[in-house]
This record gives structure tokens, C-alpha cells and sequence, in this order.
């Protein structure tokens, strides 16, 4: 990788390309287990993001084998069953301004619309491409991140940090794999499947990542499954520069 310390020459740095290349994959193998090693490798990464006086308020949950199968099932009976639960904190903005509406809007239309031949009215089409997120997408592990109730905004720019470089770690190593907001809507079902040493009371559940290796032996570095567009950087970046900087 080129350096751009002193004395680099400001190339594109293999970084980059992982972070501009990672994606959501919706599609991973349950019958392709995941080292377990890898997975203490890459939280053990993560554990060097930045947070607020190194506070580091995350705490995350492994789930693997026979529990990630039975709390899988019971999240789809509940789904299936027209419980759809709900998240114990915050998720939404009331009102998203014209940008965050503009970059939900397209994520809508390009997932279900432009890939699944969903048009928006189809409820019952759309609710079943949904419960795909309880079957984890057919990957083998499952994390649960978690923050204390008592979190605060940046408590929550903390947790963001901590979940980004867990992704981050597991594209490196070519796995697959998504945030699953969806799963933090049945905290108190994972509670009593999985008991409250893994699921406290006193904690939110913020969202589950599943873990595997993508079907057909993608390599999702450099074969993508699927990329909502993003805003353009002239949409989200101001440059307050001097005129001839280049």
C-alpha cells in the first residue's frame, strides 16, 4: 500500500479500494462455517476505533450454531405471525431533510423496484423479500451489537465507528455480509431465546450483523452483489479552500 505520510506520492491506497468496494451481500452460504478466529480477529481490530475518551460503550454477542438456528426460527415465527416488534431506542429522524429523503427514496426504488420487480404497492411481495432478513441471508454467524441505555447522540457516533470497522474487517477477508436493523425489533424475544446474559436489560439492542461467505464463491472485493448509488460528493462535501489549492 502507497504511503501518503511524508514522501508519499497521494496514489489510491488499497484501503480505499476496500472501503469504496464494500457492500451489503444479500445472499451467503450456511453451510460454509466461518473461523472463529477470524471473527475474534476482526473485533479485535475493531476495538481500535476512536470513541469518546476511549470510552468504548459497545458491547457485542457472537451467535453461532444450534442458538443462531433457533433464534433465527423464533424471529420468523414472530414475523410470519404479524409481530413485527420494534426498536427500544430511537432509529428514525421525524422529518429527513431533502438529501437524506433523496438517498432513501433511491435505496428504495433500486432494492425493490429495480432489483426485485417490487412496485411500491406490493406490501405482501415486499414483506417476503423482508424476511429474509430473519433468516440472516444464510449466514452462519450472527453479532448483535449493543450500547447502555443511558447512551447519548455521540454514545451512538461511537457505536456507528465500532460497526463500520466490523464490516470493514470482514470485506477485508473477503466475507460477506449486512447490518440487520431489522433484528434489534425483537430485543425481547432474542432475550428469551438467548437469556439476559446476552441480551441485558439494561442495554438497547442497535442493530444484528450477519457474518458468512457469499454463495457460489463470490469474492465480494472485487465482484459486488448489489450497490444502492450513493449522494454525489458535491451533495454532501463543503470545501472551504484556498483557490489555488490542489
Amino acid at each position: 500500500m502507497t504511503s501518503l505520510g511524508a514522501g508519499g506520492d497521494g496514489q489510491d491506497p488499497g484501503l480505499l479500494a476496500l472501503i469504496q468496494s464494500r457492500h451489503g451481500s444479500h445472499s451467503l452460504d450456511p453451510a460454509l462455517p466461518v473461523p472463529k478466529d477470524v471473527i475474534a480477529a476482526i473485533l479485535a481490530a475493531a476495538r481500535n476505533v476512536p470513541s469518546t475518551n476511549n470510552s468504548q460503550p459497545w458491547c457485542v454477542t457472537v451467535i453461532q450454531g444450534e442458538a443462531r438456528d433457533r433464534l433465527s426460527q423464533r424471529m420468523l415465527e414472530e414475523f410470519d405471525g404479524g409481530k413485527d416488534g420494534g426498536q427500544t431506542y430511537k432509529k428514525y429522524s421525524a422529518k429527513n431533510t431533502p438529501l437524506m429523503q433523496k438517498g432513501k427514496d433511491t435505496y428504495g426504488f433500486e432494492l425493490y423496484e429495480q432489483r426485485y420487480g417490487l412496485d411500491r404497492d406490493d406490501k405482501v411481495g415486499r414483506r417476503l423479500k423482508y424476511r429474509h432478513n430473519y433468516e440472516l441471508w444464510g449466514g452462519p454467524v450472527l453479532l448483535l451489537l449493543n450500547l447502555p441505555k443511558n447512551a447519548v447522540a455521540g454514545t451512538y457516533i461511537d457505536v456507528g465507528s465500532y460497526m463500520y470497522a466490523i464490516l470493514l474487517g470482514m470485506h477485508a477477508y473477503g466475507l460477506g455480509g449486512k447490518p440487520l436493523g431489522s433484528v434489534a425489533k425483537y430485543t425481547d424475544t432474542i432475550r428469551e431465546v438467548l437469556g439476559a446474559a446476552a441480551m441485558p436489560e439494561d442495554e438497547h439492542l442497535i442493530c444484528g450483523i450477519c457474518i458468512g461467505w457469499p454463495t457460489g464463491g463470490r469474492d465480494p472485493r472485487t465482484t459486488p452483489d448489489w450497490h444502492p448509488s450513493r449522494l454525489g460528493l458535491d451533495e454532501t462535501t463543503r470545501w472551504v479552500v484556498d483557490a489555488a489549492w490542489a
